[in-house]
Order: C-alpha cells, then structure tokens, then sequence
C-alpha cells in the first residue's frame, strides 16, 4: 500500500492545498470551482447530516490533517481519527492546537494501518471512509481486509459511510500527457503552486499509477518542482457490493454524489452507506 509518509513528502506538503476545506482553508480563494468536481465542494455536510442520524462516536479513517474530523468536532461530535501517515498526523495535531478546548477534547488521534486496524473501541456508530481513500490501498487482498476490520469496529446498529470514484468516469488506458490540474497557494507559506496530473493504464490487478509534479513559485522567481507518484485501486459497484458481503456488511444507500443524487453510470461517486448484513 501507499506508505507512511514522512513530512517532507510532497502529497504531505500539498495536502491542505490539493484538499481544501470549505470551512478552514488558510486561504479560502483555493476552494476554488475545481472542488467541485474533485469532489470537495458538499462531502463534509453530508457526513454531518448522517453523523446526526446515525449517532457517536464517529470514527475517520485514512483522516489526513482532519478536512472532515475537524468540522464534525467543531459540530459536537466525538471523533476518533485514523491514518497511517505519521507527516499527515503532525499536521493535523499543528491545526488542532489551534482549534478551543472544546474542539480539541472531542478529538482523539490514532496513527494505524487500516488495513490492520485495531483499536480498544468497537462500538463506533458511524465510520467514515472519505474521499477515495480505500482506493489509496492498491491491493485488493488488503482492501478486503481493511472492510473487514471496519466491520469489527461497527456497533449493531452503526452505519460504515464509504465514498469512491466511480471507476466508469475514468481514463483505463491512462493519459501520459502531463495536465495542469489547478493552481492554488501552499497554506504554509502562501507560494503560488501549479501541479501537474498524468496516470498509467489499469494494470491486471485495476490498479493504476498517478503521478506527476508540483511547481511552486518561491520568493525569489525560482521554481521548485516536486514530483509525486502514488497507486490506487478503483472498485467497480458490485464488486464493493461483494467485498462489503464479504466483511459481513450490505449496502443499504448507493447515490452517485454527496446530493443525494441518483447513482447512474456516469455519477462522479460511489457515494455508499452500509451497514451489518
């Protein structure tokens, strides 16, 4: 899988930029019109809506620097948030200090493997898993053991919130043209970044390589470049119908987007809401 990274790592330094947050971002002009079809624009009232359907605790996984913890907090809710990423964790921790103490003592951060996730509470009522980040786990073996672990730390009568790209929107053969995706400012500094996509093709496995660079115009003219590269795993829709049986858990809600919209083949999302079969 896509491993712990360190501070340094690109993905860690862009994070805020590449995933801003409708109600935190250092710079509020980066949530821009492009969040929208990222997928960023609507993500974070949905889960608030569900998290007061369903109930606390909540628990993240894959949470980052807390774009979804944070705001579910600051709403009254108790989270337990989890990720691998030890630089994505100091992050988080960096932004939390600045939250009140209300905010921060309904916050507890776990650094963990999801896909061996095991934590001392297992009576969580809602679990979120935002934004692509099962996909983030290129192995389907360890996708499956990842669901299975969240099912183990599902209460009876909680609700597993999952959402993932639709695999039909995307590119199987890959594109080797390098495209600018959008151009933001870095929240630690205020540098204007540009960074640049490509993909790979699926590969037998579905898996497929992103890659690509960050441009960052520094003080001084210069550009700094970065590069990146990670692997996803896109899941078809019955093939997570399946992996979710599997664990022990059904689907109770599929819609296409954060808007309740109907889910049809060209749905941006696999926008899912299960529960214990």
């Amino acid at each position: 899988m896509n491993g712990n990274s360190t501070a340094l790592h690109p993905s860690v330094q862009y994070y805020d930029g590449d995933y801003p947050s409708p109600e935190s971002s250092v710079f509020p002009e980066n949530f821009d019109e492009i969040t929208i079809g990222q997928g960023l624009a609507h993500d974070i009232a949905r889960y608030k809506e569900i998290a007061a359907k369903t109930g606390e605790p909540v628990l993240e996984l894959c949470c980052g620097t807390g774009r979804v913890a944070i705001p579910l907090a600051r709403a009254g809710f108790d989270v337990t948030a989890v990720d691998i990423s030890e630089g994505l964790i100091s992050e988080f921790q960096k932004k939390l200090s600045l939250e009140s103490d209300n905010v921060r003592q309904k916050i507890k951060i776990i650094q963990q493997d999801i896909t061996q996730l095991s934590l001392e509470r297992r009576d969580f009522k809602t679990i979120i898993v935002a934004f692509n980040s099962l996909l983030c786990i290129p192995e389907f073996k360890e996708q499956c053991s990842a669901l299975e672990a969240i099912a183990q730390h599902l209460s009876p009568k909680g609700r597993l919130v999952l959402d993932i790209v639709n695999p039909r929107v995307l590119k199987f053969d890959g594109s080797n043209i390098p495209k600018a995706f959008y151009t933001r400012k870095n929240p630690h500094n205020g540098n204007i970044f540009t960074r640049f996509s490509m993909c790979g093709a699926f590969d037998a496995d579905h898996r497929q390589r992103l890659h690509g660079w960050y441009d960052e115009v520094m003080p001084d003219g210069t550009i700094k470049r970065q590069h990146y590269s990670i692997w996803w795993r896109p899941i078809f829709r019955f093939e997570v119908e399946l992996m979710l049986k599997q664990a022990g858990l059904r689907i109770e809600t599929l819609e296409g987007g954060h808007l309740k919209e109907p889910y049809t083949a060209q749905s941006p999302h696999l926008f899912i809401q299960a529960v214990r079969a």
